[in-house]
């Protein structure tokens, strides 16, 4: 039995419309109850990273620690990325995997070994 257009149509509008109404129901809400509130002045300052005000420019160089941190974080992003394909694959191909894992874990070693000889491991 062939699906008519209105059994493939109706449950992706059905789903259109939730993710329209829900959301905005919740903007609504939202607007409803914090109504009455009353605001401060503190409240409508820029608070950044525990600051109570904030320091310089938007201009402003940032430190190679960032790029170092950042570096770290790909490392470990990437891995996490790989290994999970990995395991489902491992599965199953079997144990012929076990070297790809191993070559893929020498090539993470180096960025690890690379991170630590600048010095971005130091904390």
């Amino acid at each position: 039995m062939n699906p008519t257009t209105f059994d493939i149509v109706f449950p992706l509008t059905v789903l259109g419309l939730l993710g329209v109404a829900i959301p905005s129901f919740m903007v609504g809400a939202n607007w409803f109850l914090n109504r009455q509130r009353k605001t401060f002045a503190s409240k409508e300052e820029p608070y950044e990273c525990g600051l109570s005000r904030t320091v310089g420019t938007a201009d402003e160089r940032f430190s190679v620690k960032f790029y170092l941190v950042a570096m770290i974080f790909l490392a470990f992003d990437i891995e996490v990325a790989f290994l999970y394909p990995w395991a489902i694959q491992f599965l199953k191909g079997g144990w012929d995997m076990v070297a790809i894992l191993a070559a893929f874990l020498v090539m993470l070693e180096g960025v690890y070994l690379y991170l630590w000889n600048k010095g971005a491991l130091s904390w």
